[in-house]
């Protein structure tokens, strides 16, 4: 072998440790890449998580606020009646009584509009702990034992969602469960 044979040979062998050592460089940049990819993903992920909260948030509100609104709206004539009613001088009892009723009719329709429906139990209704409560203990000719035998205070409720529960008075003894 000649010198110059060896040094080929030498520049050959330094060639392919170069090939060798570029390899594990670009997995290494090849992996970076992924990572960086993975890691803008990830932000990227977590910005649009946080835009969908904070969108969600905002729409919420607006649909509260929307909600008050339409309710406000419905009642805003009842106070436009009671300052009527307010606004009579030298109005006889019966026509204040009459003009309270109104506004009472008014304000039931307003609360219908939206939803709210009156509780109102009947004498010798069985008591229904979801929709009434029970106040006293109150005998009544005929009424059975647990059941309602005397109403207090109507109660109130929107859709399935009790309000207020029917305050109540209960036929005392052994109720038949």
């Amino acid at each position: 072998m000649t010198l110059e044979d060896t040094n080929e040979e030498e520049i050959e062998v330094t060639e392919q440790d170069v090939v060798e050592e570029d390899a594990p460089l670009s997995e290494v940049d090849q992996l970076r890449a992924e990572l960086e990819e993975a890691v803008g993903a990830r932000q990227r992920a977590l910005a649009d998580f946080a835009n969908f909260q904070r969108r969600a948030s905002e729409n919420e509100t607006r649909s509260r606020e929307r909600g008050i609104a339409d309710v406000v709206r419905t009642l805003v004539p009842v106070l436009d009646q009671f300052e009527m009613a307010l606004d009579q001088e030298g109005a006889s009892t019966d026509s204040i009584l009459e003009g309270v009723s109104l506004v009472r009719e008014e304000l039931l329709r307003a609360l219908g509009k939206n939803g709210v429906e009156a509780i109102t139990p009947e004498m010798g209704e069985e008591f229904d702990p979801n929709r009434h409560e029970a106040m006293l203990q109150h005998p009544a000719e005929g009424v059975e034992a647990g059941h309602v035998s005397l109403i207090v205070k109507s109660g109130w409720m929107m859709g399935p969602l009790v309000l207020r529960p029917a305050q109540v008075g209960i036929a005392p003894g052994e109720s038949g469960d």
